[in-house]
């Protein structure tokens, strides 16, 4: 039977969350709790602990200064954190520091109690499983099939991006992806589509993308997400929008560079981010410094002129490969981005 603490300085939800946890059906019992991170550490000394549950915030000694002393007195005891502030700092930093888990207030409602034991009942039992991605969890595991729906949605909002400007979305990815457990190559690829997004607002090198080689552990993925995270932040911090705004237009941006083959215009994409047309007009030439217009034209271009270079394709192909199904206008709008027209360009650059 696994014997476990739990700490927290509000009683009410302390006793509750004691009382409302089906610990038996997990085999778990709770060994005793604590109002404070002294009177834990005073427990621990005479009783056996296998489980520590505790508040982040908590006077005088706060929960992360209390795994600290337990990862050193008591490196066999395993730590989950209890956690009504969704802060992904301070829960970033408590899975640094060995947390095989973390329970927000959200957990503790509609019933999800099953499940928050179910999953610190596995990752408990994993303490000879070599660190992975996952930290205590062997990496790669499949989903089971009821929960394959939950697996794309979580890999697509990764790939959105929208966490990046809003830490409550952050945080709650990171609770599902502990919980669901995607492959690390999948996971990586949603994190390099929520790269890509950004990735045209952000200075050179601001923020490497998720390189698989260097990311070999879940930490390492913290470690990323929080720098791009950081880089977003300080560049946005001079634009006079809200992030919510910001993220609109760099959505847009994502979806002309991957749709300028097609007839984009500015309604359809203002309507699939969300905003007026003339809102959204005045917002991206705000954010990115170009009119949609320009924007969609350098886009085209710059893929134009790369096609003429490594290909010999003739040039009505290259114009429609651009997005533009009218060849005399494609090298209209070519020769007055380059000085030259496309057959010109390809002999100089081919």
């Amino acid at each position: 039977m696994t014997k476990v603490l739990v700490v927290d300085d509000d009683y009410l939800v302390r006793k509750g969350f004691i009382a409302m946890m089906p610990w038996k059906r997990y085999g778990m019992e709770v060994a005793g709790e604590a109002e404070s991170a002294k009177k834990a550490l005073e427990f621990m000394a005479d009783h056996p602990v296998d489980l520590l549950i505790t508040d982040l915030h908590m006077p005088v000694m706060s929960g992360l200064e209390l795994m600290r002393e337990v990862r050193r007195l008591y490196p066999h005891i395993h730590m989950v954190v209890l956690t009504f502030h969704d802060k992904f700092d301070y829960i970033q930093e408590a899975l640094r520091m060995g947390a095989i888990d973390y329970i927000t207030k959200v957990e503790l409602e509609d019933e999800k109690m099953d499940e928050v034991l179910r999953r610190i009942r596995e990752r408990n039992g994993s303490g000879d499983v070599q660190p992975s991605f996952y930290g205590q969890l062997p990496s790669g595991e499949v989903s089971p099939s009821g929960e394959q729906l939950r697996t794309e949605s979580l890999l697509h909002r990764w790939a959105e991006g929208k966490w990046t400007v809003d830490d409550e979305e952050c945080t709650a990815l990171i609770d599902e992806t502990l919980q669901l457990q995607p492959s690390p190559a999948r996971l990586q690829d949603g994190w390099q589509k929520g790269y890509e997004e950004w990735k045209t607002l952000l200075p050179p090198d601001s923020c490497p993308s998720p390189d698989a080689d260097r990311m070999t552990t879940w930490d390492d993925g913290l470690a990323w997400i929080q720098a791009l995270k950081t880089a977003v932040g300080n560049r946005i911090t001079d634009i006079p929008y809200a992030p919510e705004m910001i993220h609109c237009i760099v959505k847009a941006q994502a979806l002309i560079q991957g749709e300028f083959q097609s007839d984009l215009t500015l309604t359809d994409v203002a309507k699939r981010v969300g905003m007026s047309r003339s809102y959204f007009s005045r917002c991206f030439h705000d954010i990115t410094g170009r009119t949609f217009n320009d924007y969609t034209r350098e886009v085209r271009m710059k893929h134009s002129e790369k096609l003429l270079k490594q290909t010999n394709k003739p040039i009505h192909w290259v114009a429609m490969e651009s997005g533009y199904p009218n060849e005399k206008y494609f090298s209209k709008v070519f020769r007055k981005w380059t000085g030259m027209l496309p057959s010109e360009f390809r002999k100089l650059y081919g």
